[in-house]
């Protein structure tokens, strides 16, 4: 069982604020309660808690009645959430009719610019943004990728579009290899689902990552937080198409990949 600073976390991803999350946690934990109950017992100033509540009303989460002073009752927690879900599924699908006509307009007043093959180098913030940013380079990709991280990460990447993307990757002929460092069953039956073309268990450099496609790209980032918290903007990583950068994690990845242990996944993870 999860405790409340861990639920609380979670429920970032459904875009609740931390005064939301603990507002509906406290609901589900209490029962129905009028807003100054709420405020009195969680500790929140009446202003703050009208607003949180305000939020939870409109997006599912509790319903209020029409007395006085006004009761404000929890949704149940399944319910809750994918009424939250299919909001998010309503703009998904208003973006995606949006985009073409969109781009195209946004096309109309860019500036031409001369072609060139000139190195990048840029530093990408913010764990969601990491994540997409190697999902497109899996789905541009036409050679051998290495993903070289930790448990933690790899277990991160599962909740995101990485394993679709691999799935793309490899229906092109593409090689993904996957490094990390933990030899656990119940970790690897995770991992495995990601669906890399292979896993290997070996000392990384240290707690930190690379996704490298030789002499095309690489990402790559120092140490990082191991929770699982996908909000986490503190999370960095340098994306860059330097030749000599790519060929030398390359390289690494290769040595390390040389040194790690082969795994027999499923008849592993069937122990």
């Amino acid at each position: 069982m999860h405790n409340k600073d861990e639920l609380i976390t979670m429920l970032k991803h459904f875009d609740l604020e931390e005064i939301d999350s603990k507002i509906y946690i406290g609901l589900l934990q209490v029962g129905p309660l009028s807003v100054g109950n709420i405020a009195a017992k969680l500790e929140i100033e009446r202003g703050k808690a009208y607003r949180a509540l305000e939020k939870l009303r409109s997006t599912g989460l509790i319903t209020t009645t029409l007395t006085n002073p006004i009761i404000c009752k929890p949704i149940e927690p399944q319910e809750a959430l994918i009424n939250i879900i299919n909001r998010k599924e309503n703009e998904f699908i208003t973006m995606q009719k949006l985009a073409s006509k969109l781009a195209v307009d946004l096309k109309d007043i860019t500036k031409k610019q001369p072609s060139s093959d000139t190195t990048t180098v840029s530093i990408i913030q913010g764990r969601h943004n990491i994540y997409s940013r190697i999902g497109k380079m899996l789905q541009e990709s036409t050679g051998t990728i290495y993903i070289v991280t930790t448990e933690k990460d790899l277990m991160r990447m599962y909740h995101t579009a990485i394993p679709e993307k691999i799935k793309i990757c490899k229906n092109k002929g593409c090689q993904i290899r996957i490094i990390t460092d933990i030899d656990n069953s119940n970790t690897l039956s995770i991992i495995a689902k990601l669906g890399a073309s292979e896993i290997r268990i070996g000392k990384l450099p240290s707690k930190s990552r690379m996704v490298v496609e030789d002499q095309k790209h690489v990402i790559m980032s120092g140490g990082f937080s191991e929770t699982m918290d996908m909000n986490d903007d503190n999370d960095s990583v340098l994306d860059s198409n330097s030749i000599e950068m790519t060929n030398n994690m390359y390289s690494l990845c290769e040595h390390l990949w040389k040194r790690s242990k082969a795994i027999e996944l499923m008849k592993k993870i069937a122990k």
